[in-house]
């Protein structure tokens, strides 16, 4: 059996975070949804297979909050989280492209995935079956994790450099801990993360709000999340 490489990898240089987003940004043009999934997964902590089903009715505007359901996650059961200033920029940048030429499509009501795909002709277009089903939401970040890869190293200037979608879950968990001077029973709040969540089991569970200051202090090191101009 094959060690996995990126098993205990995480980004921890806020430098190579910054470079990783631009990066993404970058990317996004030719690579819609695939490069804001990353960014998702860095924001979030999510795992890529929950997040590419992820569906647009899970965010709460009105609370501010998001939720990570039972059917695509490890929970057992519905787990709501606040969502971040950069959070929302995010998100936005997200729901904004259906802006583009081509990809009106994802603007419809019954279009309820997050992440849309780009394989789509016009004959799907007023098709609700199609657009509800899982052939209507990214499936795939093959192509676009090495072009992703390979601009970092470039950026970086670093041939070297490690890169996997999965590091950005450790990358979240590393940098709460770091925030949070250790505190295990707060990164098992704003993670995901089922294992560090045996921790706090005993104590008292915090309410939203104190998940929000939490989860904020993390997140607001990510200066470099910034909404998106749409032309």
């Amino acid at each position: 059996k094959k060690s996995d490489p990126y098993k205990d990898v995480a980004i921890e240089d806020l430098k190579i975070l910054e470079i990783f987003w631009q990066s993404s940004e970058e990317l996004s043009e030719e690579f819609p949804w695939a490069a804001e999934l990353h960014q998702f997964l860095l924001t979030t902590s999510i795992r890529k297979t929950e997040a590419m089903k992820y569906k647009k009715e899970y965010i709460n505007w009105e609370k501010m909050t998001y939720v990570v359901p039972k059917g695509i996650a490890k929970n057992r059961k519905y787990k709501i989280q606040p969502i971040t200033p950069e959070l929302e920029l995010l998100f936005a940048n997200i729901l904004s492209i259906g802006e583009r030429p081509g990809l009106e499509y994802y603007k419809m009501k019954d279009h309820i995935w997050l992440f849309g795909t780009t394989k789509w002709s016009e004959n799907k277009y007023f098709s609700k079956e199609h657009k509800q089903s899982h052939k209507s939401h990214l499936r795939s970040d093959e192509t676009y994790t090495p072009r992703l890869r390979e601009l970092m190293r470039y950026k970086a200037e670093d041939p070297n450099l490690i890169y996997a979608p999965k590091v950005l879950r450790k990358s979240y968990i590393t940098l709460s801990q770091e925030v949070h001077k250790g505190r295990s029973d707060i990164t098992a709040e704003t993670s995901r993360h089922k294992d560090l969540s045996q921790i706090g089991r005993n104590y008292n569970k915090p309410n939203i709000e104190t998940r929000r200051a939490w989860a904020s202090q993390v997140s607001k090191v990510f200066t470099f999340v910034k909404k998106r101009k749409v032309s």
